[in-house]
């Protein structure tokens, strides 16, 4: 990922992706676009969220940075993915997705497979990061989020999510308009260090 970044990424990019703050500030200063994308589609604020940090705070600057400068969390790239959902697929860390929550990133928007920020999240089996996306859902009145998470053989793992819609007819009875704990979502996965679904599983989010 990060040569690929250096060979199509304008200076900035390069600059963020590899963490150095300083430089991204002397570039945004001479008249650098915050916004601008590579040809993939990628902003600075997302290859903040996909460069590879060995300091979580200095990510945390980084989009703390950028953000106050006016980087837009949702412009997707070629994939149709935002910061906030390379955010959550590359576990940026609750702090990195809570900044980008409290500066507009949308977390109901889905890349062009029709995974959300929340999907990632999911997929991932980091609680953290849910909790913080739930608690967004509850401050901005979502209604339901239902996610189903089927887990083949293989451990491949297929998660669908239904954002203010209802489920079709004969699923629930009964549907609460609250978000759950992240605790009462099964997550499948081949890996033994989260809970593998025996079948297809619908939790109420």
């Amino acid at each position: 990922m990060l040569e690929k970044l250096l060979i199509i990424g304008n200076a900035l990019l390069k600059a963020v992706f590899q963490g150095k703050l300083r430089l991204a500030r002397l570039l945004l200063e001479g008249g650098a676009y915050i916004n601008e994308g590579n040809e993939r589609g990628e902003t600075p604020i997302s290859a903040a969220c996909l460069g590879s940090y060995d300091d979580p705070q200095t990510r945390q600057r980084m989009v703390r940075y950028l953000l106050e400068k006016g980087a837009d969390p949702n412009i997707p790239d070629k994939s149709g993915r935002t910061a906030l959902m390379h955010a959550c697929a590359e576990q940026a860390g609750k702090e990195v997705v809570s900044l980008l929550l409290e500066n507009g990133a949308d977390p109901s928007l889905k890349d062009y497979s029709g995974a959300s920020a929340l999907i990632h999240a999911i997929n991932k089996g980091d609680r953290e990061t849910l909790q913080v996306l739930l608690d967004a859902c509850k401050a901005k009145g979502k209604e339901v989020i239902i996610i189903t998470t089927d887990t083949s053989p293989s451990g491949t793992k297929k998660t669908k999510q239904y954002l203010n819609s209802p489920p079709s007819p004969g699923v629930v009875d009964k549907l609460s308009p609250a978000c759950m704990s992240p605790s009462d979502v099964e997550i499948g996965t081949s890996s033994p260090s989260v809970l593998p679904p025996s079948r297809p599983t619908m939790n109420r989010l």
